[in-house]
């Protein structure tokens, strides 16, 4: 018989009872140990299955959405310095700097150079003495074989030293008059084929049932499109609307074409080394220990002259046209002629007389219009061609240099450097002293005003060297094209000139001496002080010629004759595009 306990219970099922209550305390130890360390009350216990969950999928995980990814972004690195104020983004490339127009193959290049009437009878007939039929073929194609290697895309690194070859080989193998002249012909043709803006085909029978076929990519998609102008005849070609072109192409490519005018539309590094090396062709070979510069080929300015007219050529590339053009009319062979100089320089007034940039700030948005640089280098260009008067006998080099300098509208670089070249340009024994002393005068004032209200410009030394010099030379040893001494105080030493130099030498000297150290080790820019703009302000207000007729400012209602006052407050407000302009760019 089994013992029975007080409690009416048997063994095991005391066992049983005692195992389940140590199980309870562990569970309810176990939910304290859990509440503590989770920090969520007891009563809040038996919900957590129900409520937790919930929470959970709408509460916690937005939060990590929302809380985590703001951190992330606060926390990353900067990608770099902050842009400045008034940043503009430049613009995209222009179409040029992306074409490829190859004119020869690799495979071509070297079956050129290996075969024997090729490379080896090209050398030859430039070496030879005399100049035959057979030698004029072989000149030909070593030309052809000169000129299409540059537009091999796989030269174009070393384009700077093929064009040195080409260069060299003219100046130094070639020693025979005709054949050097022969040469330079060719090469000149071949060379203004790559500066073309297009492709054309020309085909017509006997002057008659013209058609001039001209290509290009389109600026937006890059696809080639073609205008097609048929005539019956020269001049019904000229008289179709949009053919000038066409007209252009048919005089100068109709007697042939070594390309036969597929050589156009070439990369921009294309274009600039045949530019330059149009300016470098050597027609007679000076010395250096007697001072003879090397005399450049004179006939090579008329392609010069059709890069710097053409309105879809780059501007860099129009640069190194027109200092060719210059270097062509100061050393040209055989010598030019006053009509290859008065086109030459109504080529650079045409070309400053486009929309010009105003302001530094805006030239990445205005990459469209004419650069300042490229303006400084036009004014540069017209005092360097040789001439003073047209066919008129009017002295339109001196006038377009005066009305470059008294534009308020220009940039202050473009201003000051006709200055500079208005002192190196032949002036006639009709110079108006008076009126150009005034206007120098004038622009010192504006200069002065605008550089107080932005002293840290970094084109302010610049232009008051460029404004001194047109006064003074850079040293003894400058002469203007004429043989004078360079500035106007070495041209026309007046009393009136001598006055206007004293007004504006100490402007030039308080700017050229900036910046100033201060103390702390800081360099500070003064502003010109009123008591040295005053003396200026008086002369400009005494000296007034009768023949004066100021610009008005952009916006401003023309005045013929407005008082000294108002003149020197509001010319500076515009000043050549550093005041108006800048602040214009500040407020778009």
């Amino acid at each position: 018989m089994q013992k029975h306990t007080g409690t009416g219970r048997s063994q095991p099922v005391r066992g049983f009872v005692r195992e389940w209550r140590c199980g309870k305390r562990l569970a309810v130890c176990a939910a304290l140990v859990l509440a503590t360390l989770v920090q969520v009350p007891l009563s809040a216990q038996p919900k957590s299955k129900k409520a937790a969950q919930p929470k959970s999928k709408k509460a916690v995980q937005p939060k990590s959405k929302k809380a985590v990814q703001p951190k992330s972004k606060k926390a990353a690195p900067p990608a770099g310095p902050p842009l400045p104020v008034g940043f503009v983004p430049p613009p995209p490339l222009p179409l040029v700097m992306g074409l490829n127009n190859p004119l020869l193959t690799p495979k071509q290049e070297l079956d050129f150079r290996r075969s024997r009437t090729g490379n080896s009878a090209f050398i030859k007939a430039v070496r030879s003495t005399s100049l035959n039929a057979r030698s004029q073929k072989d000149l030909r194609a070593g030309v052809r074989f000169l000129v299409a290697r540059l537009t091999m895309p796989i030269h174009r690194e070393m384009l700077p030293a093929r064009r040195r070859e080409i260069r060299t080989m003219v100046q130094l193998q070639a020693k025979a008059s005709q054949v050097r002249n022969f040469l330079l012909s060719e090469l000149t043709k071949a060379l203004s084929e790559l500066l073309v803006t297009a492709k054309f085909k020309i085909t017509e029978k006997n002057g008659q049932q013209i058609e001039v076929v001209i290509t290009r990519p389109d600026p937006r998609t890059g696809k080639d499109q073609s205008r097609s102008f048929k005539a019956g005849s020269f001049e019904a070609l000229k008289a179709l609307k949009g053919a000038a072109e066409a007209v252009q192409f048919y005089q100068r490519h109709l007697a042939g074409s070594i390309f036969a005018g597929q050589a156009g539309l070439q990369n921009f590094h294309v274009r600039l080394n045949a530019a330059y090396l149009l300016g470098e062709l050597v027609a007679k070979k000076g010395d250096v220990g007697k001072g003879i510069p090397d005399s450049r080929y004179t006939p090579a300015a008329a392609t010069l002259c059709d890069v710097v007219d053409d309105p879809r050529q780059l501007d860099a590339i129009k640069v190194i046209g027109v200092r060719g053009l210059v270097r062509l009319m100061q050393t040209g062979l055989p010598e030019p002629s006053y009509d290859l100089q008065l086109r030459v320089a109504e080529c650079f007034v045409n070309q400053l007389k486009r929309p010009y940039q105003q302001s530094l700030i805006r030239q990445r948005s205005e990459s469209h219009l004419q650069h300042v640089w490229y303006q400084e280098v036009l004014v540069e260009g017209l005092a360097g061609v040789g001439i003073l008067v047209n066919k008129q006998s009017r002295p339109f080099v001196e006038t377009t240099l005066a009305s470059v300098l008294a534009d308020p509208q220009r940039h202050f670089l473009a201003r000051t450097a006709a200055a500079k070249a208005l002192g190196r340009a032949p002036l006639g024994s009709g110079f108006d002293d008076g009126l150009r002393s005034y206007q120098l005068a004038e622009l010192a004032g504006q200069m002065a005003v605008a550089y107080n209200k932005v002293p840290t410009a970094g084109y302010w030394s610049r232009c008051y060297q460029q404004l001194y010099f047109a006064f003074k030379a850079i040293d003894k040893k400058e002469l203007t094209v004429a043989g004078k001494p360079a500035g106007l105080l070495g041209q026309v030493s007046t009393n009136r000139l001598q006055e206007t130099y004293r007004q504006i030498v100490p402007l030039v000297a308080h700017v050229i001496v900036q910046p100033v150290v201060a103390a702390d080790g800081r360099e500070r820019f003064l502003p010109i002080s009123s008591q040295a703009m005053a003396p200026l302000a008086e002369w400009l207000q005494k000296n007034r010629p009768a023949n004066y007729k100021p610009v008005p400012p952009p916006g401003a209602t023309p005045v013929s004759r407005p008082p000294a006052s108002k003149t020197k407050k509001t010319a500076p407000a515009s000043g050549g595009g550093s005041g108006s302009a800048s602040a214009k760019s500040r407020r778009s």
